[in-house]
């Protein structure tokens, strides 16, 4: 009787063992749906001269963040560059497409990505396409940072 508890409290602690140190696997196809659902939020303006705040962008896109990125990401007003555009340049802008590229695996097991953003610039006489280029890591399906270059322009302005 003693041997049968061993032997099934041994198979239980196996079992937690193997549970708790499983890491939960990520599709990329959720990646990409996760970068383009938090990019659209972040860059679609419909009306320039409307359009929300960096404050309630931050509010919509919050939940694609660790606690602590998101912070970094409000104190350095990342989420008030698209509204800021669009009223520089007076024109309403979308996001098109999101390609994304797998980086590096790190031993902490978040993963680096890079990515290309395809953003539409229109008003009612033209319509550009800018790429944007950007790099974030990934754990499990939440941001822990997000970094774009800053080198972009359209028109006159840079963002």
């Amino acid at each position: 009787m003693k041997g049968i508890f061993r032997l099934s409290l041994l198979f239980t602690m196996i079992i937690g063992l193997i549970a708790c140190s499983s890491k939960e696997v990520v599709k990329e196809e959720d990646v990409l749906n996760l970068v383009k659902d938090y990019k659209t939020e972040q860059y679609n303006i419909k009306d320039p001269s409307n359009s929300p705040t960096g404050v309630e962008i931050g509010e919509k896109v919050k939940k694609y963040f660790l606690e602590k990125e998101f912070e970094k990401q409000m104190a350095n007003r990342v989420f008030q560059i698209a509204p800021d555009i669009a009223k520089k340049t007076n024109k309403s802008i979308e996001l098109n497409d999101v390609i994304l590229e797998k980086g590096k695996e790190n031993e902490d097991g978040t993963i680096d990505y890079n990515y290309t953003l395809k953003l539409k610039f229109y008003d009612d006489h033209s319509n550009d396409v800018i790429e944007k280029k950007g790099q974030l890591t990934i754990e499990g399906l939440k941001i822990t940072r997000d970094w774009e270059e800053r080198t972009t322009k359209i028109g006159n302005e840079v963002f």
